[in-house]
């Protein structure tokens, strides 16, 4: 196919589309996709361009998939994904309405190296044995004032559920209030631990919608904020002394009937064959993976620090030093059609990473352990000797990219250039930290010897 002969056949939602700009209800629109790092990237265009675009997409340099490691120039081409259209509900200029971008190649095909695109691969690979993912997220983030000499503090000093002294409630409510007017529903928001710390969660959703809804919510986030004069960030760990931010990502899997995949109610864990190998599968490639859900130096100050951060390659029911929560099914924090499900709650993953990338490394991980039968220890239980046992997550970045690079199953996942192009970005982030010299140092060691 190429690109004179794209159907002109339009779905449902892109006859929304063209409706709303005929109507008058959007001036431009932002084209939006994400780089290997998860970083949001756009392009905006006068909304006259829609019906072209939905046609024959929107030529652009695909360079800009590469994060800092970018190469030479690529043209690629931007399709929207009417599904993920929505009128930006704020601003006081002309109305702006966006769309997430599925990336094509210029003979129409997908282009395999877009984050949007590995995960889909990873949805298709499950779908093939029979498995159907959702995903629930708690999305993590710090708020901050902005002093006039452009100093940041905590926009609060609130805790954990705290209303009083909450002063990031109205912007909670505000970004709230606009996912809702962007077709994502919020199951609730709430203060975290930190001061100036707070939470939004997203109901159970198929894995790419779940990661759009992520990736949306930042957003949201960041621009109602920057309206406010506040300033945000999604690095999990800002501040010294206190909890970091994760990414909690709340895994059900289903078979094509409905049925729970993970539950057996006569096992002594709960746990069906399939949910052993799949939680048996994150935790064998739970090093390698923790590079794509921890991506960042400073990701490696929040995990094994205490504050209910995860440090142990391990499972359990409540257990805080564990990377993965799995509740059962009768005391399951999300429903998922109507019932409370097993759900693999993923809590080693933190703000700063690619959803999409993520959540595919993650799928990847689980089909492994389903293919090869791989089963699970015993659950931590806080106090058990047991805990003290179980294996390390990473204790730094480099650490992460050692055990990366040798890990077929998440090589394989992420594609050949993704994977390179992740470790180059990475490496270059861990180099730079290995050479700066911190203000920390310098006063602890200038008068010492």
């Amino acid at each position: 196919m190429t690109g004179t002969d794209m159907p002109e056949t339009l779905s449902p939602d892109e006859a929304r589309i063209l409706a709303d700009i005929d109507r008058g209800r959007c001036h431009a629109v932002e084209l939006q996709f994400t780089d290997v790092s998860g970083s949001l990237k756009g392009v905006a265009l006068p909304a006259s361009q829609a019906r072209g675009v939905l046609t024959h997409g929107h030529w652009f340099d695909g360079s800009a998939l590469e994060g800092n490691a970018r190469l030479a120039e690529t043209d690629l081409r931007l399709f929207p994904d009417g599904r993920t259209w929505a009128i930006i509900p704020w601003g006081t200029g002309p109305t702006v309405a966006r769309a997430i971008c599925d990336i094509r190649t210029p003979d129409g095909s997908q282009y395999p190296a877009a984050p949007r695109a590995v995960l889909a691969r990873a949805v298709d690979a499950a779908l093939e044995v029979g498995l159907h993912l959702e995903v629930a997220s708690e999305i993590e983030f710090f708020v901050f004032r902005v002093r006039p000499d452009g100093s940041r503090i905590p926009v609060d000093r609130a805790g954990y559920f705290d209303t009083n002294g909450d002063a990031g409630g109205a912007l909670r409510e505000e970004v709230s209030r606009a996912l809702e007017a962007m077709g994502i529903a919020v199951d609730g928001t709430h203060h975290e631990l930190a001061p100036g710390q707070h939470e939004i969660d997203l109901p159970p959703m198929p894995a790419v919608a779940a990661a759009d809804a992520i990736v949306t919510a930042k957003y949201v986030v960041k621009s109602l904020a920057r309206m406010r004069g506040l300033a945000v960030t999604f690095m999990p760990k800002p501040l010294e002394g206190v909890a970091g931010s994760g990414l909690h990502l709340h895994q059900g899997v289903t078979m094509a009937d409905g049925s729970d995949a993970l539950a057996d109610p006569i096992d002594e864990y709960g746990l069906s064959a399939t949910g052993r190998g799949w939680i048996g599968g994150q935790l064998a490639h739970a090093r390698a993976a923790c590079a794509v859900l921890a991506p960042q130096v400073n990701s490696y100050k929040r995990i094994g620090r205490g504050f209910d951060a995860p440090s142990a390659i391990a499972w359990s029911r409540r257990d805080p030093s564990a990377m993965l929560h799995v509740a059962r099914p009768v005391l399951a924090r999300k429903r998922v059609g109507g019932r409370r499900p097993v759900l693999v709650e993923i809590r080693h993953a933190d703000p700063s990473c690619n959803p999409y990338l993520a959540l595919a490394v993650a799928i990847a991980a689980g089909l492994d352990g389903v293919r090869e039968g791989l089963d699970v220890p015993p659950p931590l239980v806080a106090g058990d000797p047991r805990s003290v046992a179980a294996d390390a997550l990473p204790v730094s970045l480099g650490e992460a990219l050692t055990e990366l690079a040798w890990d077929g199953i998440v090589r394989d996942a992420l594609g050949t250039h993704v994977h390179d192009r992740l470790i180059t970005v990475s490496e270059q982030e861990w180099q730079a930290y290995k050479s700066h010299v911190t203000a920390w140092e310098v006063a602890r060691s200038f008068d010492a010897s």
